[in-house]
Parts: C-alpha cells; sequence; structure tokens
C-alpha cells in the first residue's frame, strides 16, 4: 500500500516538469513497488519515467494518463 507521500509523489511526477531527485525516499518506494523506472541519460543524468503500472495506477484513480 503506497503511503500519502509516495502516492503524492507519482501524481507530481504524472502532472509537471519538476525535477525530483532518484534517491529521494518516495521515489525509491515507487521503484520498488515498479511504478517508476530510472533511465540513464548521457552524463550519467537520471531521468525518471512513471512504467506502464504506474499508469494504469493513476488510470484507476482517474487521473488523465494521456501525456
Amino acid at each position: 500500500m503506497l503511503s500519502p507521500h509516495e502516492l503524492a509523489t507519482l501524481m507530481l511526477l504524472h502532472s509537471s516538469e519538476r525535477r525530483i531527485e532518484s534517491l529521494d525516499p518516495d521515489v525509491l518506494a515507487l521503484r520498488h513497488y515498479e511504478l517508476v523506472e530510472v533511465h540513464e541519460l548521457r552524463g550519467g543524468i537520471a531521468a525518471l519515467q512513471i512504467s506502464a503500472r504506474g499508469r494504469d495506477l493513476l488510470k484507476r484513480l482517474g487521473r488523465d494518463t494521456a501525456r
């Protein structure tokens, strides 16, 4: 079960271009639940992306996942 902070972080990742650290405890929990993926970009920069499982959860919560 997701905590309110983890759920808010997932929604923030979906709705914002704001940079969230990949080592944030809430992001680590989302990665553990396979709701978020980390992709390495050039220069060792990490980019967070909501996984298919995360998009499905957002859809079930009534959040627009067309992004």
